[in-house]
């Protein structure tokens, strides 16, 4: 009796281990992730931060062939070499990278890069003294997730200049620079170039995937010293604008373009929407959640971008990659005899700090919750 007693203990001990290994094992390993959040997946090159859906090296670390950069290591000023990232399709160097914000819902959801974009010149050099210059701008390509946005403008430098863009439709744009007198007094104090020293037009609003940019002498003249044309999102004025002469040197100017996420149907990962609430209409709404992604649809294919909800900050492509933004990080956020309580997702609420007010023998505890009243015995 005392022998099966003791055997059928065993087999209880036995199965109760294989079962907490079992748990433990369970509990220990990591749900699947999803994006470069793998540790093997660079995320930065040089002093850029390369963000998921963006990804450097295996093809796991990207969406797809679109949003892969190539870290490049160049020759700089002297002997020195730098590190710095290339969009591999386009073949331009990236600047920077950010995500969707939720206010631009209204106007079509989309990230934006930097990149370093063509700068054409005339005179800048003995062989350029007249004529015309010219250079284009191309993000086309089968399924191109990428578009110049309209916060770029047409931007000519240099006396003498007439500007047009090029390989648009239905419009003809152009700018025109001088260094005439009449225009320095009223022009010197504008906030943007409109004439004397420089000039910008603004482009097509139709998202454009290619733009070309031309310049000539103005009015047929011969043209006087370097001048230059370019696309920009940097605001320029007559006051800040840099010499002609030190864009042609540097070889670009700096241009935005917009991304949207555009998924091959076969991606699994086109269905998960990284943990994400899933917005069907702009005006979508849901409390208690990080992030949305928004279906649109551009040059004729179907896209996915995720934004962080408001209050939130970090990458909407990544599981929980959106985190809430503590507004009490900021030191003065609250005013004098106030606390601040973080509010996730809501930002902050300003609280009147307690007051211990001090009677005769009483003291007493004022704030927003009942007063207690304490009496030695």
């Amino acid at each position: 009796m005392m022998t099966e007693t003791c055997r059928l203990l065993c087999i209880v001990v036995y199965v109760l281990t294989l079962q907490l290994i079992s748990g433990s094992t369970a509990a220990s390993t990591p749900p699947p992730q999803v994006g470069n959040s793998s540790t093997s997946c660079n995320t930065t090159c040089g002093r850029v931060s390369i963000p998921f859906p963006f990804g450097i090296g295996r093809k796991e670390c990207y969406l797809n062939s679109w949003f892969e950069v190539v870290c490049k290591t160049i020759n700089t000023s002297g002997s020195s070499v730098t590190t710095v990232p290339f969009l591999s399709r386009l073949n331009r160097e990236v600047v920077n990278i950010s995500f969707p914000m939720n206010q631009k819902i209204s106007d079509g959801l989309y990230g934006v890069v930097h990149i370093k974009g063509p700068v054409t010149s005339l005179g800048c050099t003995t062989s350029q003294v007249s004529g015309n210059s010219s250079q284009v701008l191309n993000v086309t390509g089968r399924e191109s997730p990428y578009f110049i946005t309209d916060d770029n403008r047409l931007v000519a430098v240099g006396r003498g200049t007439k500007a047009s863009l090029t390989d648009i439709e239905s419009e003809i744009i152009g700018c025109e620079s001088s260094y005439e007198d009449s225009k320095r007094n009223q022009q010197i104090t504008n906030s943007i170039c409109n004439g004397y020293r420089c000039f910008q037009a603004r482009i097509p609003l139709e998202r454009p995937q290619v733009i070309g940019f031309s310049m000539e002498n103005s009015n047929g003249t011969s043209g006087e010293g370097c001048r230059v044309a370019f696309l920009s999102n940097s605001m320029y004025s007559p006051a800040n604008v840099r010499e002609p002469e030190q864009f042609h040197s540097d070889g670009y100017a700096v241009v935005q373009l917009g991304w949207f996420s555009v998924f091959d149907a076969s991606d699994s990962r086109s269905s998960n929407f990284w943990g994400c609430f899933k917005s069907t209409t702009a005006q979508s709404y849901m409390t208690n959640t990080s992030c949305f992604c928004y279906n649109g649809d551009f040059s004729g294919m179907s896209y996915t971008n995720c934004y962080c909800a408001s209050g939130y900050i970090g990458n909407p492509y990544i599981q929980s990659g959106c985190t809430d933004d503590d507004a009490c990080k900021s030191p003065d956020i609250c005013g004098e005899g106030e606390t601040c309580e973080n509010a996730p997702g809501l930002g902050y609420r300003s609280n009147p700090k307690p007051k211990i007010i001090k009677p005769d023998k009483t003291p007493v505890l004022q704030g927003e919750w009942p007063l207690f009243n304490y009496k030695p015995g």
